[in-house]
């Protein structure tokens, strides 16, 4: 009985000796002390871009831009999502003749839908965006084709 005492005590003391010399020594120098914040990322936002499955127009691409940079090259029944930096900006067609300023709050989804205005006498009419609603957006998005990846030409930080 003695000797499963003395075992015991022996293994006892062997592990406390291992964790001992295994645990990193911390030695804090008090000027170093101070921890430096980690950088913040920038808050983002969702942005939807969609454009339903018509007829018209549908062998030309819409460009859409944003702040001026092209973000999408929408195609006749396809989708993509992009992130952008919150705050406010101008989302476009190419041709300038409709637009929407925005205020982008963090942590939000837009959806924008592109397609053509009205019907005039020559095909060339101009080309629309609109804002839609959450609920409409994701039930006519649920119809189309992601848009490929060579489409998509919105700056990434990778």
């Amino acid at each position: 009985m003695r000797s499963k005492w003395i075992i015991l005590a022996v293994l006892s003391v062997t592990s406390y000796f291992q964790q001992q010399s295994t645990a990193p020594a911390q030695v804090q120098d008090p000027q170093k002390s101070v921890v430096a914040p980690p950088a913040a990322a920038p808050a983002m936002s969702t942005v939807y871009f969609y454009r339903p499955r018509l007829y018209r127009g549908s062998t030309t691409r819409i460009g859409i831009f944003i702040d001026a940079t092209m973000a999408v090259n929408m195609v006749n029944g396809r989708w993509a999502s992009i992130q952008i930096p919150a705050g406010h900006h101008v989302v476009r067609p190419k041709d300038d003749q409709s637009g929407i300023e925005i205020d982008m709050e963090p942590g939000q989804s837009y959806y924008f839908r592109s397609g053509w205005g009205e019907a005039g006498m020559f095909h060339g009419a101009h080309k629309n965006l609109m804002l839609m609603m959450k609920e409409q957006a994701a039930y006519e998005i649920k119809q189309l084709k992601p848009l490929d990846d060579k489409d998509v030409t919105w700056p990434t930080t990778k």
